[in-house]
């Protein structure tokens, strides 16, 4: 809550990092008082406990409702905070402004002096490389825009994105209920420290694409193939991360399913077709240049010693993995358990984020809302480690350079990956066991 009180985060960021140990320990401590649960099969109850006690279904509701209207109140706290760890925000404001105006966003950039009008003393001067064009794809650009048209302010666009945060937690209730799951796992993601501060207080869009993949999901395990193609196409026209998901949702009617999502791709960047081939410039300029909190790229990239192989061998692990799933798919009969479908995923995203050259905070929160399902120990870890990226703040403040501290990524992933690493060991065991 002091959060909104303080002034520049950025200044004073030892202080963020202590008020964020101290949220995230206390919503780690109330985990522990909800036994979260893991899928039960078909026509099997699930019984909740809280503190080693069953819990009643009047209970239970009544508990679901305080965790939903305390992640409300959470949010509204910091929708009144300045938005000081990122500044994503403001190119958000500044492209929907110029995007409602008749300009394309993909073919100029804040600094081009054709928008010299459109410039004021708020949003322009905190824009993010105002030299490169936009970067989103076209449905983050349409929100942008929507939003613009009722109020072009930071606050505006907060609220738009807490929206969808708080979507997501509608959708994580219905489907936990789908799963046959106690829908108190849903603290997981309502409650997460990370959650809260990246969309209610940051304001960042990755909660649209995360909405749209939720859903999508769900409607997968509800059997409308179709219906969830449409919504998981919505989510990678917010962020491009969930076509890797695509092969997996298909179902039998693959061909039209494929027409499906490239003609909803299509129409999606038809409005942009004046930028011609600068369209993915910004795209490209990012993928081959960002580097920030990365861990086995970090590590191939010191035994290579050149960033572009330690891409190619990360994109070639990623593919690679992406491929035997597919593989396996097409040979072994297709899982008849529904949550199967968020394993996939969750196995692939978390795959993605250990290979990444760039894993920002907010980042993370892609795969919160898959640990409602799937609970696991390292990725909830990690959840509060990798605010510790953030103390690059603390030296480019006082010198102006932007580098990380190798120490502050050991104090991150050392817990995540020994977390991870015994948990996976323990877990193939247990399947091997002789009973």
């Amino acid at each position: 809550m002091s959060l909104s009180l303080r002034g520049d985060l950025r200044q004073d960021i030892i202080w963020a990092q202590i008020w964020f140990f101290v949220a995230f320990m206390f919503f780690v401590a109330t985990l522990a008082m909800v036994h979260i649960q893991r899928a039960a099969p078909y026509g099997q109850a699930n019984q909740v406990f809280l503190s080693g006690n069953p819990v009643s279904d009047a209970d239970t509701k009544w508990l679901l409702k305080s965790i939903i209207l305390c992640a409300c109140g959470f949010r509204l706290i910091l929708w009144f905070s300045t938005p000081e760890l990122s500044d994503d925000i403001y190119r958000y404001v500044w492209e929907g402004k110029i995007f409602a105006a008749g300009w394309n966003p993909f073919v100029y950039a804040p600094e081009n002096p054709s928008l010299t009008a459109l410039r004021d003393a708020e949003i322009f001067p905190r824009i993010n490389h105002p030299q490169l064009a936009a970067i989103y794809p076209p449905l983050s650009l349409f929100i942008f825009r929507l939003c613009a048209h009722v109020s072009s302010t930071v606050s505006a666009m907060k609220m738009t994105f807490i929206l969808f945060d708080l979507f997501t937690i509608g959708i994580l209730v219905r489907t936990l209920y789908a799963l046959n799951m106690s829908s108190l796992n849903v603290i997981i993601y309502a409650w997460n420290p990370l959650v809260i501060v990246e969309f209610a207080g940051s304001g960042h869009l990755d909660s649209a694409g995360i909405f749209f993949l939720m859903l999508a999901l769900y409607l997968f395990i509800k059997r409308k193939n179709l219906v969830s193609i449409i919504t998981v196409t919505l989510s990678f026209l917010v962020k491009f991360l969930p076509v890797l998901f695509l092969p997996f949702m298909l179902g039998t009617r693959k061909a039209l399913r494929l027409f499906v999502f490239g003609a909803i791709v299509a129409l999606g960047y038809v409005p942009f077709v004046s930028a011609g081939e600068k369209i993915f410039d910004s795209l490209i300029h990012y993928s081959q240049r960002w580097v920030f909190n990365a861990s086995v790229y970090e590590v191939a990239q010191f035994l290579c010693g050149d960033g572009l192989r330690a891409r190619i061998i990360s994109a070639a692990a990623l593919f690679g993995l992406l491929l035997w799933f597919v593989l396996r798919r097409a040979v072994r009969a297709a899982d008849v358990e529904p949550e199967s479908i968020y394993r996939t995923v969750f196995i692939l995203m978390g795959s993605t984020f250990v290979l990444t050259p760039v894993l920002y905070p907010w980042y993370l929160c892609w795969i919160i809302p898959l640990l409602v399902i799937i609970p696991n120990r390292a990725w909830l870890m990690l959840s509060g480690t990798v605010f510790l990226s953030y103390l690059v703040w603390k030296g480019y403040v006082e010198t102006g350079i932007w580098k990380e501290n190798v120490w502050v990524k050991i104090g991150e992933y050392t817990p995540f990956y020994s977390l991870l690493l015994y948990d996976s060991i323990r877990s193939f065991r247990q399947r091997n066991s002789i009973v």
